[in-house]
């Protein structure tokens, strides 16, 4: 451990340097100053780990900088130093937040002692914080379904979510990036809600084709169509009493789109092929990553379903704007998947941890776990470096491709950024739609509409 730096404050030169000399022949790094006024300069330009003090300034009482640095430097150590026999000053000086205190004349070995006792309980008191900090992170990512982030956006986001959460909210609707981690948002609600006894059934609106969704949805009565060969209860009806999660609802056709909201309001629906009501009590979460005000003036989405979706709204910060949190992050998923793979590994190279904090992460956390993953898996040591994360280089062609950061992109319509970059994914993966799907952490459904809406092929993705 590095020996702490030590500031010395004393108007006897005789004292003072003399308590100087013996620190500095032990190795430490000791300045001496004679008053009050230079060492509250000093400090506010330097950084020490101990302060040995004199009760008595000619500028003013040490007890009264005591008090001011306790609460300006509370990782400060602050060692008294008093005349013989004024303990009754030391006592008080301690009650006040000294460490400890010095009587003069200074014994070398009892100075010696006093500052590796004082650097000790400064070492041990960091610790205690450190744990305390991580033991906070982990309870709070326990019960917010392992949201990682200490991020003023990610916790600004959390904290609505808590705020949220403690009522037995209607309706939310979710918004963020692919990737950003929606699901997990909405998962955290539930868990933290007055339903979180009940069930929480999701659904992905874009997995589905618009001819099952609402059978999904609402289930059905047995010969009501060709394949329903039974009856089959539908996830709202699943969901009662709890939450139904409707993810990527931006993907869904505007004709079922009138049924959910006729579900939502009156919290009653009929399964298709009966006549007969389901009476349901349903909290609603629905999430995309679309720009749901476009899709409602281009009549892709119900007004009105809107309307009634954003009682509350929440949008989750994509990964390039808590870039605080990719250390977190890396740790977290390292210690998932290196214990999944049977390794030992420790950490990251610093080069690999550069390249994360460089890179600006298109596909948000869903992306991220998968580079950590293959970095676990082609690690052949105890630490994963930036070969083993293949992250491109900024420099790379490919990197500019996929740029995310506004400052870096040229100002343009957004779908014409959209589609510039799906063309880009398209040529990467060489026309393979699956893959492309993956490099832009998209679900595949949803880049083939993508594909039809901007009538992308793999023959035009070269131009």
């Amino acid at each position: 451990m590095n020996k702490p730096s030590i500031l010395i404050i004393e108007d006897n030169l005789l004292v003072g340097t003399t308590v100087q000399d013996i620190l500095v022949d032990h190795g430490y790094d000791a300045k001496l100053v004679e008053n009050g006024k230079s060492a509250t300069k000093l400090l506010s330009k330097n950084s020490f780990n101990i302060v040995i003090l004199d009760m008595m300034l000619p500028d003013t009482d040490g007890r009264k900088l005591l008090k001011k640095w306790r609460h300006d430097y509370p990782e400060l150590g602050i060692i008294m130093m008093t005349a013989y026999g004024d303990i009754g000053s030391a006592v008080e000086c301690l009650k006040a937040g000294a460490d400890d205190f010095l009587t003069k004349p200074v014994e070398k070995a009892l100075l010696l002692k006093t500052i590796d006792k004082t650097a000790d309980q400064l070492s041990l008191s960091r610790q205690v914080k450190v744990l305390t900090q991580l033991t906070k992170r982990e309870i709070r990512a326990e019960s917010a379904g392992a949201i990682i982030g200490d991020s003023p956006m990610i916790k600004q986001t959390l904290d609505m979510a808590e705020l949220i959460s403690a009522s037995d909210f209607s309706c939310l609707f979710i918004k963020g990036e692919s990737g950003t981690g929606k699901g997990l948002f909405a998962k955290t609600l539930h868990s933290m809600g007055k339903r979180a006894d009940k069930p929480f059934v999701d659904v992905n609106c874009s997995a589905l084709p618009a001819t099952l969704i609402e059978s999904e949805l609402f289930g059905h009565k047995k010969g009501s169509f060709t394949d329903a060969k039974e009856d089959k209860i539908g996830l709202f009806e699943l969901a009662d009493g709890g939450t139904l999660f409707l993810d990527e609802i931006g993907d869904m056709e505007v004709a079922l789109q009138v049924k959910l909201l006729k579900a939502i309001e009156e919290q009653k629906f009929r399964r298709i092929g009966s006549t007969a009501d389901v009476t349901v009590d349903v909290c609603i979460i629905a999430a995309t990553n679309q720009d749901v005000e476009k899709l409602v003036t281009t009549g892709k989405f119900r007004m009105d379903l809107f309307y009634r979706l954003n009682v509350i709204p929440l949008e989750i910060p994509p990964l390039r704007e808590r870039r605080e949190d990719v250390d977190l992050l890396a740790d977290h998923f390292i210690g998932i998947f290196s214990r999944k793979f049977g390794k030992d590994i420790k950490g990251f190279t610093e080069d690999a941890r550069e390249s994360m904090a460089a890179y600006p992460w298109p596909g948000n956390v869903r992306e991220f776990r998968n580079v950590v993953e293959r970095g676990c898996i082609l690690a052949t040591g105890n630490q994963i470096g930036r070969r083993e994360l293949m992250i491109p280089d900024l420099n790379d062609r490919q990197l500019a491709e996929h740029a995310t950061s506004i400052d870096s992109l040229p100002a343009m319509p957004l779908a014409k950024a959209e589609l510039l970059v799906i063309k880009a994914a398209m040529k990467q993966a060489k026309g393979n739609k699956n893959k492309a799907a993956r490099i832009l952490g998209v679900h595949r459904t949803t880049l083939y509409k993508k594909l039809e809406e901007y009538a992308i092929t793999a023959e035009n993705t070269s131009e």
